[in-house]
């Protein structure tokens, strides 16, 4: 199966909405594979856990998503801040804090939005 990251995405956030209970009922080996596949996408420096017993398995799929949201949180917040630098004249400040958030976030597509930004603020 060859899903782009916008499929992986949605795939995942389904799946980690449900209560844990029904996660770990549903810990085959399909939707490790791809809660696997999604966090070495999304997360480059995870490794996903192998061979955890369902219950577990739930928790990490649950703790995962509750460092993404934290990390897209975090985003959000640097996103507004650095608008409001950048719309005070200070162009420099909002491109430190954005190339910051990026160095520190180990989420790619949270990374990729705030370098973009960043690029955008600096016209590179």
């Amino acid at each position: 199966m060859d899903e782009d990251l916008s499929e992986q995405t949605k795939w995942f956030h389904e799946f980690a909405r449900q209560p844990l209970e029904e996660v770990a009922r549903q810990a085959n080996d399909e939707n490790r594979a791809r809660f696997a596949r999604y966090a070495t996408t999304s997360l480059p420096s995870y490794t996903p856990p192998d061979g955890l017993p369902p219950e577990e398995f739930a928790m990490a799929v649950g703790g995962l998503r509750a460092n993404e949201k934290k990390w897209n949180q975090a985003l959000m917040s640097a996103l507004v801040e650095a608008d409001d630098l950048h719309r005070t004249q200070d162009t420099r400040g909002a491109v430190a804090m954005l190339e910051a958030f990026a160095g520190a976030c180990p989420w790619s597509l949270f990374k990729e939005v705030a370098q973009r930004q960043a690029s955008h603020y600096s016209g590179r």
